[in-house]
């Protein structure tokens, strides 16, 4: 079987796309002929349906009838070729879905492309219909026939390859041996000197990451898609490229400079923990319903412990600019109650209903293994350490799944982890997976940072005496709740997510001054708080709680011994 997709713009400003696929045969093909679109893509773990952006799908033909949410039927009577067209709303500039305008078009091939049911092996060709001045960036392999004509060995590679065609800037650096591209667009959103920087960093950063892995790449050349906008900020592996965004002022500051840093190094660390190195639950792909794993803790938690402490390694960031990232994932767990709810596994588990549908109580039901799971693997590397003299740590355990399962493109078992750790290091861990992983206990950090000389320093933010527990958001000049901590001042009071907080013991108050009317108020201290809900005014009693220790500091301990300096040193680096 042959399938060929041509792509055009059929209308930049309406952000549309059209599709025309061809299936041939050279005997008649399946009756009916069934196409269907993937309702998720692999990286990002939520149902998107993203049949919902297609718009008449038809076959000149032959009579096509739609048969369920995300697929098609064609009935051809034994043809050997049938040629569909459709179109494909492309208006959300993310990293997995599609965005065209008249300077380029973005596509991903799950949210662009039918796939025949049943021939997901089959090789597909894709035709780009584009502009002539329009540059192409894929890591689709480039057929010699066509100037515009790619190939995918099956649909797995084809959803795995996303395409920028368009006015972006190309430049790349050898790392490794082998040729890193970057797509930057827009063409102008960054200068020279910046872009040379971008690649200086991505030069150290993927021999760094590479050095973790024993050295080789996995692939023949990579693909860096980046788009700068302040829409949004992040980004999504591929086997041979990722996709990311960042807004333009990356450039602007070192901390947002080591941010986008941080977001090349998470996604190039992709390229073997959790695209080469992948759990059972997301082997095979199944692109039309939720894949489950219960190690998004690793596979996504571990990749952002690694992505700071690669900078690192590398040298591009110091100590002091780590240790305040690990401050800040800290002070995020400690303000979500539902560390003490969701247990790390099974938050991994609930990725689908929970992670990626965030609502006004989200913070006290679950949590994300992106952040506390960053923690918990700094634990794991520090415990690993320390239990075995120095002679093991997380970096052991890495290579160890690369070796027996990444490399050999055996799925880690889901229920695998802890042994494979052991193996790993040659200790015991039950323990911690335990306490960690598979119960909703709270970490001890400091103890973990003790071994490394280190210590946390709490304190309330703005020299507060008092809270509500509440996250607020501001809107024209009003203050609304938008989440309310269970068990704090604001819950018990009665205040919801949604309410406009008009006016705290007789003062106005607005988004800049809710602290200041706190002002010498202490815990069990009582105000009234006038606030707004559904068309109605309410006054509610609020008695306070105590500050929130809402400035974390992890600082060197003064009577740090040569023994916990050395173990800094092994973990750290001078």
């Amino acid at each position: 079987m042959r399938i060929l997709h041509r792509v055009s713009v059929a209308d930049a400003a309406a952000h549309l796309v059209t599709v025309e696929t061809t299936v041939s045969s050279e005997t008649p093909l399946p009756e009916p002929l069934e196409l269907f679109f993937a309702v998720w893509t692999p990286g990002s773990y939520l149902v998107r349906e993203y049949a919902r952006h297609v718009e008449g799908f038809a076959c000149d033909t032959h009579p096509v009838k739609k048969t369920r949410k995300n697929e098609w039927s064609v009935d051809h009577h034994g043809a050997k070729e049938i040629t569909v067209r459709y179109h494909v709303y492309c208006g959300e500039l993310t990293v997995r879905t599609n965005h065209v305008d008249a300077s380029h078009a973005f596509l991903n091939g799950a949210a662009t492309f039918a796939c025949v049911r049943d021939e997901l092996e089959e090789p597909i060709v894709v035709e780009l219909d584009v502009p002539e001045s329009f540059k192409v960036s894929t890591a689709l392999e480039k057929l010699p026939d066509h100037p515009r004509r790619y190939r995918a060995k099956n649909y797995d590679v084809l959803v795995d390859s996303p395409i920028e065609a368009g006015h972006h800037r190309e430049a790349s650096v050898i790392a490794g041996g082998k040729k890193h591209t970057y797509a930057i667009w827009p063409e102008r959103g960054a200068s020279d000197a910046n872009v040379q920087r971008l690649l200086d960093a991505t030069k150290t950063i993927v021999e760094t990451e590479a050095a973790l892995f024993g050295g080789d790449l996995p692939h023949d050349g990579y693909n860096f898609i980046l788009h700068l906008s302040p829409r949004a900020r992040g980004g999504l592996e591929h086997m041979a490229s990722s996709s990311l965004i960042a807004p333009e002022t990356s450039f602007d500051t070192r901390d947002a400079f080591l941010d986008l840093c941080s977001l090349v190094a998470h996604e190039y660390f992709h390229l073997w923990n959790v695209k080469r190195m992948r759990p059972a639950g997301l082997m095979p792909y199944r692109y039309e319903e939720e894949n489950y794993t219960r190690l998004l803790w690793w596979f996504e938690g571990a990749t952002s412990y690694f992505d700071w402490r690669v900078l690192r390694l590398a040298r591009l960031c110091t100590i002091e600019e780590y240790l305040e990232h690990l401050a800040t994932e800290l002070l995020y767990l400690d303000a979500t109650p539902g560390r003490l709810v969701h247990p790390l596994e099974s938050a991994s588990f609930d990725a689908w209903i929970k992670l990626y549908r965030p609502d006004e109580n989200s913070l006290n039901s679950t949590v994300s293994y992106y952040r506390k799971g960053e923690i918990v693997n700094a634990i794991f590397d520090l415990e690993i350490r320390a239990r075995s003299g120095g002679k093991s740590s997380l970096d052991a355990v890495l290579l160890h799944l690369w070796k027996t399962h990444g490399a050999r493109g055996i799925a880690i078992p889901e229920d695998g982890m802890q042994r494979l750790f052991e193996e790993a290091v040659g200790h015991a861990l039950g323990d911690l997976f335990d306490q960690l992983v598979r119960s909703a206990r709270d970490v001890d950090f400091g103890a973990s940072l003790a071994h490394a000389g280190l210590a946390i320093e709490r304190n309330a933010k703005n020299d507060s005496t008092a809270s509500f527990g509440m996250r607020t958001r501001g809107e024209s000049g009003r203050l609304y709740v938008a989440s309310v901590m269970r068990g704090c001042a604001a819950q018990r009071a009665g205040l919801d997510a949604g309410d406009e907080i008009i006016a705290v013991g007789g003062r106005r108050v607005d988004a800049s001054n809710l602290d200041s009317v706190l002002f010498n108020k202490h815990q069990g201290d009582k105000v009234q708080v006038l606030v707004g809900r559904d068309g109605r005014v309410l006054t509610l009693e609020c008695t306070l709680d105590g500050p929130r220790l809402d400035k974390i500091k992890i600082v060197p301990k003064k009577d740090a011994t040569e023994s916990q300096l050395a173990f800094r040193k092994s973990w750290l680096g001078d």
